[in-house]
């Protein structure tokens, strides 16, 4: 009882204006700090600032030829928290271990293995493999940056270095180049493929089982990641980003479109001896024999990049 009319007479006392509630808002506004920007002499690195460097990457999970990335990147912050840029790369490129694998395999007899009745036309030989798989030779994009962290690095409590971290969506154009289409041909009416363009399982009079060939194509792609930058001074900075842009290829050059159908078993005949025998394992076209669009997967295509990145003007707007 005694409890409630020590309550009620606060409640009275409050509303009669008797009583002075300090709330945090205005111990803030009349502290000494009252009216005092949360930042003085802030560095504004980006903001209205032209910022452009070379790139160099590697995109990652690579299954047949290893991509490297030398590029340029230019941005014009129009925040310190917004820019809109453009970045492009070439790629050099080099055969994976696997690639050089199966480009060096030999059958029992020590040559080079041959496309097969099973595998083809997916496969066109070891001395073809390495011309049938795709090449990215490029990637050309634009981009909008959003930056919402900032913050020093403390190294060996020595050095302190400004950061930011940002994240990047956009899209653009990829340059490939990747195994020329064909449609198989059954020329011997036995009731399997045997040619596909200049690839034949049947050796010529020379035991040429013919080539393969690549040819360039550009396709869309859109692009999203994230990235850091560390400044160095006022106008130099080191950015690392890790990047996705997804779009669609045949990466290994290989008949890979239709729904199950004919599979292909090792199986043992009544002789003892054993075989590669066509076996329905469903109502699909599996494989349907050609390499063309429809052999196309979509694929993330991650790469990761570190670049120098030089701002201009070299003085930036430093705040009050």
């Amino acid at each position: 009882m005694k409890r409630i009319t020590i309550a009620l007479a606060f409640a009275l006392l409050t509303l009669c204006g008797g009583t002075k509630i300090a709330s945090a808002q205005e111990i803030l506004l009349e502290g000494p700090l009252a009216g005092a920007p949360a930042v003085r002499k802030l560095v504004q690195y980006r903001e209205l600032r032209f910022s452009a460097g070379p790139q160099f990457g590697y995109t990652l999970l690579n299954n047949y030829m290893h991509n490297f990335l030398v590029g340029a990147r230019l941005e014009f912050n129009i925040f310190e928290w917004l820019s809109v840029g453009a970045i492009g790369y070439y790629s050099f490129n080099a055969p994976t271990k696997l690639t050089q694998h199966i480009a060096a395999s030999e059958d029992i007899g020590g040559t080079a293995t041959t496309p097969s009745e099973s595998n083809f036309p997916s496969y066109g030989g070891a001395n073809n493999f390495e011309d049938q798989v795709g090449l990215l030779k490029g990637m050309y994009l634009a981009q909008v940056s959003v930056i919402p962290l900032r913050g020093k690095l403390a190294m060996f409590e020595k050095l302190f270095i400004a950061i930011d971290g940002y994240i990047f969506l956009g899209g653009g154009i990829v340059h490939l180049n990747e195994r020329e289409d064909c449609q198989s041909e059954d020329t011997d009416n036995d009731g399997s493929y045997d040619l596909c363009g200049d690839l034949s399982q049947i050796p010529d009079a020379n035991g040429d089982y013919g080539s393969v060939t690549r040819v360039s194509r550009i396709a869309g792609t859109f692009t999203l990641g994230i990235g850091f930058m560390a400044y160095f001074n006022e106008w130099f900075a080191l950015n690392l980003e890790y990047r996705i842009a997804p779009f669609k290829w045949n990466e290994g050059g290989t008949d890979e479109s239709g729904k199950a159908g004919k599979q292909w078993e090792l199986t043992e005949n009544d002789d003892g001896s054993v075989s590669w025998t066509p076996v329905s394992r469903g109502s699909g076209d599996y494989p349907d024999g050609n390499i063309d669009k429809k052999d196309r997967i979509w694929n993330s295509n991650q790469s990761i990049a570190i670049g120098f990145i030089f701002y201009f003007p070299f003085d930036p707007k430093i705040t009050d």
